[in-house]
C-alpha cells in the first residue's frame, strides 16, 4: 500500500513538473491521449517552482537574531545595527572614489584617495574611543598597476556587442591605447577536451567558470584553465563567471603574458551565441586595455592601543582595502575590528588583563601586502607575549541560494570557515567553539588546518590565532554591497570574538604560546608586484 502511494506521488510530481515547463505532449507518461489534443498551454520562460511569489517582508526586518543568555548580557553593548553603519561608511568611500573619475577600476584601492580616506576614518574612530599611541605607519609603494581605461567589443554579421562587464585580472598585460583585433572562439569550460582539433593561436578565447573560485581556479589550481589557454597560444583570455545576471568580478593576478579578463554571465552567453551563429567566419573581438605603472604612491597601517594591566598582548586587526564596494571583504572585518575597540575602550584598564592592539592594515588586494609583510618580518618582537591574535576577515555574509535563473538571499547568515589555534591549543579551540555557539555563529564541524586567508595566512604558525571567514558568492564583485552583510551576523561574530578575548584572559600565556609547528607548511611568499611585460 505504501509503495503504491509513493509511486502515485512520483507520477503526479513528474506530470506537474512537465506541465509547468510546457512540455506535456499528446502521448504522455500516463499513456496515449484519447480524442483530439487539447490546446497547448502557453510556455512559461521560468517554471513555476523557480519563480517565487512576491516577498512578504523586507529582508533586513526579518533577519534572525540570536537571543542573549543571562551569562552573555554584557555583550549587548555590541550593537549590530551600529556596526552595519560602519560597513556603510566603507562602501560609501568606494563609491566616492568611483564617482571621482574612476568608473571602471574602483574600490578602496591601496595607494589611492580612497585609501587616504580610510586611514583618516580609522584614526578618527580610535581617537574618539580614547585609544593611545594612535598613529599611521606609512609605506612607500612599488610602482602600481593602474588601468586607465578598457573596452571589449565583439562583432559579426553587422552586429556589435559591447562587453561592459569585462574586467581585467589584476596586473594583466595591457594592449596599449590602440588595442588589438582578434578572432573570437568559445571553449566550453576551458578543459583539455575543449581544445581537441582546435587551433586557438592568436585568438580571443572564452570559457565558463563556476563562481567564487574562478579567481583561484584559473590562477594555478584545479583545472588551471587560464594557464592552459596561454600555453596553447591564445591571444586573449575571457573567463565567464557563471552567476545569474551580469556580475563584474575582479580577479587576483593570473600571471599570464596575454590580456586576461573576467566576464559576466549574460555578456558571456551573448558572445557564445554570437560565435555559434557566425558559422565559418568567426566574430571579431576589438580589445583595448590602457595601463600605467604609477610610482610614488603610499599606503599605511593604522595603529591604536588600549593599555591593560600587564604587558602581555592581544592583537585585533582587519584589512582596510577592497575592490568595488567590498562590503563583506572587508567592510565587515573593519566594522568588527573597530567595534571591538569601541567595546573594550569602555572597560576600565584594571579590568583588561592584557594590552590590546588594534590594527587597520593596508590590505592585500593590489600589489604588496605592506602591513602584513611588516607584521610577519617583525613577528618575534611583536608577538613575544601575545595571548591572542584575531584576524577580522569577512566576518559576516547573508546566506544566498543559487536556484535556477536567480540568486535568493535568506534572512540568516552563511557558515564561516574557521581556525582557532589548531589542535596544539585545545583550550583556545574549546573557547572559540563555545563562543561561536553562544551567539549563533554558524560553523563547520571540521576547522581549517590554517587561518583561512588574509593577513594571518602567513602568521598562523607563530601566533595563537582565531579567524572565522566566509568567501561569499559575490566575492570580489560589484554586487558585494552593504546588503550582503546582515547586521545580525556581524553582531554575532563581533560578540563571539569579545567572548573569546575574555575567555583567553582567564588562561596563562603558557596555554597559548607554542613554538612553530615543525609539520606546518611553509608560509606563502608575499605576492610579487605586477609589471608591464
Amino acid at each position: 500500500m505504501t509503495r503504491r502511494r509513493r509511486g502515485g506521488r512520483v507520477r503526479t510530481l513528474i506530470v506537474a513538473l512537465a506541465s509547468s515547463a510546457g512540455v506535456v505532449a499528446s502521448v504522455g507518461l500516463l499513456g496515449r491521449a484519447q480524442g483530439p489534443a487539447a490546446p497547448a498551454a502557453p510556455a512559461s520562460p521560468i517554471p513555476t517552482f523557480l519563480a517565487p511569489a512576491d516577498k512578504l517582508y523586507e529582508l533586513e526586518d526579518g533577519l534572525l537574531s540570536w537571543p542573549l543568555s543571562a551569562e552573555n548580557r554584557k555583550y549587548a553593548a555590541i550593537d549590530g545595527r551600529k556596526l552595519h553603519q560602519y560597513v556603510k561608511d566603507q562602501t560609501a568611500m568606494s563609491r566616492r572614489y568611483r564617482d571621482a573619475g574612476h568608473p571602471q577600476f574602483w574600490g578602496r584601492i591601496i595607494g589611492t584617495s580612497a585609501d587616504d580616506e580610510s586611514q583618516q576614518w580609522w584614526l578618527a574612530k580610535f581617537k574618539e574611543f580614547g585609544l593611545s599611541d594612535v598613529r599611521l605607519q606609512t609605506f612607500d609603494m612599488v610602482p602600481q598597476w593602474m588601468p586607465q581605461s578598457w573596452s571589449a567589443v565583439a562583432s559579426a554579421g553587422g552586429k556589435s556587442l559591447s562587453l561592459d562587464t569585462a574586467q581585467p585580472a589584476y596586473g594583466t598585460k595591457a594592449t596599449g591605447p590602440a588595442g588589438v583585433e582578434l578572432d573570437a572562439m568559445w571553449l566550453g569550460t576551458g578543459s583539455e577536451a575543449d581544445y581537441i582539433g582546435r587551433d586557438v593561436r592568436g585568438k580571443a578565447v572564452f570559457f565558463a567558470s563556476e563562481p567564487l573560485l574562478g579567481s583561484w581556479r584559473h590562477t594555478g589550481t584545479a583545472e588551471n584553465a587560464v594557464r592552459y589557454a596561454e600555453s596553447k597560444g591564445a591571444g586573449a583570455i575571457f573567463v565567464v563567471v557563471l552567476l545569474p545576471g551580469n556580475v563584474r568580478t575582479q580577479f587576483y593576478p593570473t600571471n599570464t603574458a596575454v590580456p586576461t579578463f573576467s566576464l559576466g554571465m549574460n555578456d558571456g552567453y551573448l558572445v557564445r551565441d554570437l560565435i555559434g551563429k557566425a558559422g565559418a567566419q568567426p566574430p571579431k573581438l576589438k580589445l583595448m586595455l590602457d595601463v600605467k605603472m604609477e610610482p610614488g604612491r603610499k599606503t599605511a597601517t593604522v595603529w591604536g592601543t588600549l593599555p591593560g594591566a600587564t604587558d602581555e598582548t592581544i592583537y585585533v586587526l582587519g584589512h582596510r582595502d577592497g575592490w568595488f564596494e567590498s562590503a563583506t571583504d572587508n567592510g565587515s572585518g573593519v566594522a568588527t575590528t573597530v567595534g571591538l575597540a569601541e567595546y573594550y575602550s569602555k572597560i576600565p584598564r584594571a579590568q583588561r588583563r592584557r594590552t590590546m592592539v588594534f590594527i587597520g592594515t593596508s590590505g592585500h588586494h593590489n600589489s604588496g601586502n605592506y602591513s602584513g609583510n611588516y607584521l610577519f618580518e617583525h613577528r618575534d618582537e611583536l608577538f613575544a607575549k601575545t595571548a591572542l591574535f584575531i584576524n577580522a576577515e569577512h566576518t559576516a555574509t547573508i546566506q544566498t541560494y543559487l536556484f535556477g535563473p536567480q540568486i535568493r538571499k535568506a534572512n540568516t547568515t552563511t557558515a564561516v570557515l574557521w581556525y582557532a589555534g589548531g589542535p596544539r591549543r585545545p583550550k583556545l579551540q574549546d573557547i572559540a567553539v563555545k563562543a561561536f555557539r553562544d551567539f549563533g555563529v554558524a560553523t563547520y564541524a571540521n576547522p581549517e588546518r590554517a587561518a583561512p586567508g588574509g593577513e594571518m595566512s602567513r602568521l598562523w604558525p607563530f601566533v595563537p590565532g582565531v579567524q572565522g571567514s566566509d568567501y561569499n558568492m559575490f566575492f570580489h564583485s560589484d554586487h558585494e554591497t552593504d546588503d550582503t552583510v546582515p547586521w545580525t551576523g556581524i553582531e554575532a561574530m563581533t560578540r563571539a570574538y569579545a567572548k573569546i578575548i575574555d575567555g583567553v584572559n582567564t588562561l596563562p600565556l603558557s596555554d597559548l604560546q607554542r613554538p612553530p609547528d615543525p609539520t606546518a607548511p611553509a608560509p606563502p611568499a608575499p605576492t610579487p608586484a605586477p609589471s608591464q611585460r
